[in-house]
C-alpha cells in the first residue's frame, strides 16, 4: 500500500537557514493510497469540540487518523533525512489534511485574495505528500511575521484567515500529485489557496507526517518561562 521509491531523486535546498526537501513520484502506487483514504473518509470535523469555531459553517476541515504498521518504513526513511523522531512517537500514524470551502454567503469569509490561511509553527519538521491530481498551485506557504496578529492564539478554526499585511511570503511550495515536501515547522507556514478549485465537493487532500526536535522544544519552553 505505502511502498515508495527508495531511489527517487531528492532535491535539497536551504530556506531560512534550514533544509527543504522535495521528492517527486514518492509512492509507487499513489492511486491506491488515495483510494485507501477515500474509502475511509472521516465522519467528524477536525477539532469538532473546539469553541468558538467556523469549521462546518464557512469551510470544512477533516483529518484521517489511522494506525497501520505499513507506514513505518516511510517514517524511518524521513527520519534518516532529517534526524528527528515522529511526533508523539507514533510511527504507525497515517494522518491527512482534508479541506474544502463554501461559497454563497460564506464566500466573503474565505477571502484568499487578501488573507493567508492560519500561519502557524510546529516543533519539528513537517512532511506533506500532495494527493490532488492536476493541481500545481494550491500548495504550502512559508512566511515571515511582520507584525503582531490581532487574533493571536484564538482557536484555529474561529478566524483561520489572517491578513496578508501582517506577513511576508517567503516562498510557496508548489504541489504536484505524489510529491513529498519536507520543511522545518518552526518557519511559520500554512495552506496556500490561489483559486476556487476547492470551493466545491472536492477536498484539498494531502498526507502529513510530523516530527519532533526535543532540544528545540526544551529551548522554546525555557525561553517562554
Amino acid at each position: 500500500m505505502f511502498e515508495f521509491n527508495y531511489n527517487a531523486e531528492v532535491d535539497e535546498r536551504v530556506v531560512e537557514n534550514t533544509k527543504v526537501f522535495t521528492i517527486d513520484n514518492f509512492y509507487k502506487n499513489p492511486d491506491e493510497v488515495v483510494q485507501f483514504l477515500h474509502d475511509r473518509k472521516p465522519n467528524t470535523l477536525w477539532k469538532e469540540n473546539e469553541s468558538p469555531s467556523n469549521n462546518g459553517i464557512h469551510f470544512e476541515e477533516r483529518r484521517h487518523v489511522i494506525f497501520t504498521p505499513e507506514i513505518i518504513p516511510v517514517y524511518m526513511y524521513i527520519t534518516d533525512l532529517i534526524h528527528q523522531e515522529p511526533f508523539r512517537n507514533e510511527p504507525e500514524l497515517v494522518a491527512t489534511n482534508m479541506t474544502r470551502f463554501f461559497k454563497g454567503e460564506t464566500y466573503e469569509f474565505n477571502d484568499y485574495e487578501n488573507c493567508y490561511w492560519w500561519p502557524h509553527i510546529d516543533l519539528g519538521y513537517n512532511a506533506l505528500i500532495y494527493l490532488n491530481k492536476e493541481d500545481g498551485v494550491n500548495g504550502t506557504n512559508l512566511y515571515r511575521r511582520l507584525s503582531r496578529d490581532e487574533y493571536g492564539m484564538m482557536p484555529e478554526h474561529f478566524k483561520p484567515w489572517r491578513e496578508k499585511k501582517n506577513y511576508e511570503l517567503i516562498e510557496t511550495l508548489r504541489p504536484k500529485y505524489n510529491r513529498l515536501v519536507l520543511f522545518d515547522g518552526l518557519i511559520e507556514h500554512g495552506m496556500h489557496i490561489e483559486d476556487d478549485r476547492y470551493f466545491s465537493n472536492e477536498y484539498r487532500l494531502n498526507q502529513v507526517f510530523q516530527f519532533f526536535h526535543s532540544e528545540r522544544f526544551e529551548e522554546l519552553h525555557k525561553n517562554s518561562v
